[in-house]
């Protein structure tokens, strides 16, 4: 009797293609290859339907690195694992099957949506306080002014990577202020991003925030999508979106105020030395602005 393959494993991440342009990569892999094919039944849905068992997780599973949006892993029937891969925006897609071992079916799709978007457009950011000024400090010893200089650095590259002109409003030592700050936008920048972390006398208080520029059009919703994105990619808590005064300073261009976490809360001060964390924030952040222009 022959052994009918067993899904094993399940991943997703950015990396290099063959022609080193990166992809998002979903692998699936098994103890023996294993036939498949794929299906497109909706513009954002492509389907793997495997011809093995499963042993591992089913059910859904949440990427949302601005290309795939989540995974649903299936057991329709014996024999039979299904992968319903949503996108959050239509790109192409490439599948290989590698004997292993493991084996694996990896499906690589296009990032060119979101350097398309991102070429060549300038986006301001800037670390909130500086110097003298520390902002809110951490229950332990971490403050503000320090985790928002980590994150903006690794938004910035994250940007740059995509192909954006970046922006940065103040050296580490540096506190400039506000109308210096503000000054860095210019006639053809695309998004202002003012980081922060938020406090609470209250110590049980935890969660991101997203304020918005209200005389933007549609900052509501922009902040609306970044918010979401943090609070997915990172799994904090949401506190809400809200309108900023000092951001209308901007006119019509879109600017956020990003309160990364209540660095007054113990669990996420102790978040803030993960350096994964400051990716994710900057993956979502990326993601969230993007998503908000493909809306119109």
């Amino acid at each position: 009797m022959v052994a009918v393959p067993r899904l094993t494993n399940l991943y997703s991440r950015v990396e290099p293609g063959p022609d080193g342009e990166e992809e998002s990569i979903l692998a699936i892999e098994g103890t023996a290859p294993f036939p498949f094919r794929l299906e497109h039944p909706e513009p954002l849905v492509w389907q793997v339907r495997a011809g093995a068992a499963v042993n591992m997780y089913t059910g859904p599973l949440e990427v949302r690195d601005g290309i795939i949006r989540e995974v649903l892993v299936e057991e329709p029937g014996a024999g039979e694992v299904s992968f319903k891969v949503v996108l959050q925006t239509e790109t192409e897609v490439f599948t290989t099957l590698e004997e292993g071992p493991p084996a694996r079916a990896v499906l690589r799709f296009s990032r060119e949506p979101l350097k398309k978007f991102y070429r060549g457009r300038r986006v301001v950011v800037d670390p909130g306080h500086g110097g003298g000024d520390g902002g809110f400090r951490g229950p332990v010893d971490l403050w503000e002014k320090d985790v928002v200089w980590t994150t903006s650095r690794v938004l910035a590259g994250e940007l740059k990577r995509l192909g954006a002109e970046v922006v940065i409003t103040r050296a580490p030592e540096e506190n400039p202020s506000w109308q210096e700050r503000c000054a860095k936008v210019t006639a053809d920048t695309s998004l202002f991003i003012s980081l922060h972390t938020h406090g609470a006398e209250d110590r049980n208080v935890r969660g991101a925030a997203v304020l918005y520029n209200p005389r933007a059009e549609g900052g509501d919703v922009l902040a609306g999508l970044v918010l979401e994105e943090i609070t997915a990619k990172t799994k904090i808590p949401g506190r809400g979106i809200r309108p900023c005064l000092d951001l209308a300073v901007l006119g019509d261009r879109q600017g956020l105020l990003v309160e990364t976490v209540t660095i007054t809360n113990w669990v996420d001060e102790g978040i803030l030395r993960n350096p994964y964390f400051h990716r994710k924030l900057a993956v979502a952040t990326v993601n969230g602005f993007f998503h908000f222009a493909q809306k119109g």
